[in-house]
């Protein structure tokens, strides 16, 4: 863990850092020089403890603890404070449920290999079963598309893949936390600033985060999972992994819209194989030798004069087919749900972006039940044009790279005592006066 030193006590065995608005002192590391010093003082050792119980536990030996040590260089990632995962030394910043991210990967890639190894082929031979002349022991099935369905989930599937990952990587719009242990004044355009924007009055105020200690721009909010401030927070999506904000909403209703149709896809290609099967299986427990046709929903069978819509069978032949086709039926069982649930939230997601909403604000029911007026609310037609063709890019305010690693001049040099510190305060107290700002000269 890398963290910002604001300075010492006058012991100088105790620093204060931060983590953005959590601040505290910790233990620091000694030099035999001061040890020996301390040694002959018959001065006792302390422990990094919490505050409160720093005084209960005096004369221990604290070479059995952790200690902070100052650093020449850190990278970017050793000293951020969210709950991230990153990959390849930094490059790739995932969000805090990376494994059910993982998780989701695999459920995609399994579905694709299943469908494409076992469903398409099914197909691909029915489809060649049709293009043969009726005789006395041909079956002729209801005639298929399989290369649509084929095409269709090629790309589906591969969008699918793509705007998973691009939703999973991509910056939600995190508002960087401000590690001090001093408040930071409010924005310039807020109102105690001079300006017109008010400060925790609703959601279109600014309000405090004491864990970032920052102002959050109206409609953002501090994401638990992530333990960082999203702009335009909707959700946090567990199998992306990640926040759903200003950044990446419209990533993710694309990825909630390829996935949908990828569902579909297998739903109906299973249920066509299935389908052929139980044809399959009625004529040939009805027909033996005899000319048998299936055209439509009528089977006919023996002379061209005898009708029957609704073949004889009984649910063993069912079972019996069902049973021999068990991947189909459970990727067609599993795909079914998945549509389901998929189309609700695509839909859902599209009256969010119609209203001009996020998910955060119509599960609360700001704008429905609080008497607030939607300021972004410009009407369907532009709310759609304002999200799929916005005017302007969001830049992101993170580093573009958390490997890259951040040199300290001079961060081996002697630390100064805190200016907050006062002799005849404990631990406990650790803000001092505004106006009395500083910061130490290493970083731990």
């Amino acid at each position: 863990m890398v963290l910002p030193s604001h300075g010492t006590d006058p012991t100088g065995r105790w620093i204060l850092v931060s983590v953005g608005g959590r601040t505290g002192w910790a233990r620091r590391s000694v030099g035999e020089s001061e040890m020996e010093v301390d040694a002959e003082r018959g001065e006792r050792k302390m422990l990094c403890l919490p505050c409160s119980s720093v005084h209960d536990r005096i004369g221990e030996d604290v070479t059995q603890f952790p200690v902070f040590r100052p650093a020449d260089s850190f990278s970017a990632r050793e000293g951020w404070m969210g709950n991230h995962v990153f990959l390849c030394n930094g490059k790739v910043m995932l969000g805090s449920d990376a494994p059910l991210f993982y998780i989701t990967n695999a459920l995609l890639l399994l579905s694709i290999a299943l469908f494409f190894l076992f469903v398409i082929p099914r197909l691909t031979q029915c489809a060649n079963n049709n293009a043969q002349p009726l005789d006395d022991t041909t079956i002729h099935c209801k005639p298929s598309m399989p290369m649509p369905i084929f095409y269709t989930s090629l790309i589906s599937s591969l969008l699918s893949l793509y705007f998973l990952w691009k939703t999973a990587t991509t910056d939600p719009g995190i508002i960087p936390p401000n590690s001090s242990p001093y408040r930071p004044p409010p924005p310039h355009d807020s109102i105690p600033s001079g300006g017109t924007i008010p400060i925790n009055s609703g959601p279109a105020g600014y309000r405090y985060c004491s864990t970032c200690n920052i102002f959050r721009p109206p409609r953002s909010k501090h994401c638990n999972s992530c333990n960082v401030c999203v702009a335009r927070f909707d959700h946090h999506c567990p199998w992306v992994g990640n926040c759903i904000g200003r950044r990446n909403h419209v990533i993710f209703f694309l990825f909630l819209c390829s996935v949908m149709v990828w569902c579909a896809m297998v739903m109906v290609g299973c249920g066509m194989v299935i389908r052929e099967g139980l044809l399959k299986e009625i004529v040939g427990a009805d027909g033996g030798g005899k000319e048998v046709a299936v055209l439509g929903d009528k089977l006919h069978k023996g002379h061209r004069d005898s009708f029957h819509p609704y073949p004889t069978f009984d649910y063993h032949m069912v079972l019996h087919v069902l049973t021999s086709l068990p991947i189909e039926v459970f990727l067609g069982l599993f795909s079914i749900l998945c549509t389901w649930s998929l189309i609700s939230l695509t839909f859902f997601h599209a009256l969010l972006i119609s209203l001009a909403q996020t998910t955060n604000e119509r599960v609360r029911g700001v704008y429905q039940y609080g008497g607030v007026e939607n300021p972004d609310d410009l009407g369907c037609w532009w709310n759609w044009k304002e999200v799929l063709c916005p005017r302007g890019a969001v830049e992101s305010l993170l580093p573009k790279d958390f490997s890259e690693v951040a040199t300290l001049p001079g961060g081996k040099e002697k630390e100064s005592v805190w200016v907050g510190w006062r002799e005849n305060e404990s631990f406990v107290s650790l803000i001092s006066p505004p106006g009395s700002n500083s910061n130490g000269n290493a970083n731990y």
